[in-house]
C-alpha cells in the first residue's frame, strides 16, 4: 500500500471484473497486502463506501478516497504499533496503540461517530465480522 505505483486509479483497474464485496477485495493478499478485517472496516467507514458493494462497482472518485483513507490508517497504525484487540503484541512483546483510534471495529450496536445511527455487524461476507454504518455507508 505504500508502493508510489499504487492508487486509486491502480485499485480501480485490480478491480475490474471483480464482482466480490470490495471488504473481500480489499483483504484478498493477492490484489493488496497488509490490509486486515480491522483496517479494511475502518478505511471503508472513513472512505464512506458500503463494504458489501462489488468491488467492480465503484466509481473513480471512490476508489480515490478509498486509497486515501487506506494509506491513511495504516499509516497512522504503523505509527501506533498495531491494534491490540485481543492478544497481539508489537516485537517487543508490547500492546498496539491504534485500537484507541477505530471507529467502527468493535463497536457494532454502538452509536456512530458521525451521525448517531447504530453501528450495524455482519459476518455475511466474508466470515469475519463487519461492522458499518447504514447511514454513513450508503
Amino acid at each position: 500500500p505504500f508502493d508510489e505505483a499504487f492508487d486509486g486509479a491502480w485499485l480501480r483497474r485490480a478491480a475490474l471484473g471483480r464482482r466480490v464485496p470490495v471488504k473481500q477485495f480489499l483483504m484478498d493478499s493477492h490484489v493488496v497486502t497488509g490490509v486486515g478485517n480491522i483496517y479494511a472496516n475502518e478505511a471503508l467507514f472513513a472512505a464512506g463506501i458500503d463494504p458489501s458493494r462489488e468491488a467492480v462497482r465503484l466509481s473513480a472518485p471512490e476508489w480515490t478516497a478509498l486509497h486515501r483513507e487506506l494509506v491513511r490508517i495504516l499509516s497512522a497504525a504503523v505509527s501506533g504499533r498495531g491494534s491490540t484487540v485481543r492478544d497481539y503484541r508489537t516485537g517487543t512483546g508490547g500492546k498496539g496503540k491504534f485500537q484507541l483510534s477505530l471507529l467502527v471495529y468493535g463497536r457494532e450496536g454502538e452509536p456512530c461517530v458521525r451521525c448517531g445511527t447504530l453501528l450495524a455487524g455482519t459476518h455475511a461476507l466474508d466470515a469475519r465480522i463487519t461492522v458499518f454504518c447504514h447511514r454513513c455507508q450508503a
